[in-house]
């Protein structure tokens, strides 16, 4: 008896996960690019602690950022490991992105509808409106860049 209570107990776990349905678990790849010829800088924070990524930059157009995640449920913020990110042009001018204020407005890294879907990559382009909206630092916005 407490060899078929011990088989149940292994057995049904592993069928039960074994029937989860796949349709329900959603791959996302988010690919972040620099549309702009100018030195763009990224910085992650959550809760106002640099998290993730310490920074990322490029110099001109290209790839700046590809990650992704496999969940039932995917947030973005999730994938950046942060809730508010900075984008510094050439240190002279800096753009920030607020997870729950939808920040800048209509163009947020945290909202999917600012990204442009093929497949399972979402693209989000760092583009001339990025870098209007982004405010002018008093000098260079870090020192020591």
């Amino acid at each position: 008896m407490n060899l078929k209570k011990i088989l149940l107990y292994l057995i049904v776990p592993f069928l039960i996960i074994s029937c989860w349905p796949r349709e329900m678990e959603e791959t996302i790849n988010l690919v972040i690019n620099n549309g702009l010829d100018n030195r763009v800088v990224m910085l992650f924070f959550s809760n106002g602690i640099p998290s993730g990524e310490e920074s990322i930059f490029i110099n001109g157009k290209g790839e700046i950022f590809r990650d992704g995640d496999t969940a039932t449920i995917v947030q973005i913020h999730e994938i950046l490991q942060a809730d508010s990110i900075l984008i510094v042009f050439d240190n002279e001018r800096i753009e920030t992105h607020k997870l729950f204020y939808n920040e800048p407005p209509g163009n947020s890294l945290f909202d999917l509808s600012s990204y442009q879907r093929k497949g399972d990559t979402y693209t989000y382009t760092i583009e001339a409106k990025n870098h209007d909206y982004a405010q002018i630092c008093n000098g260079p916005c870090f020192e020591n860049w």
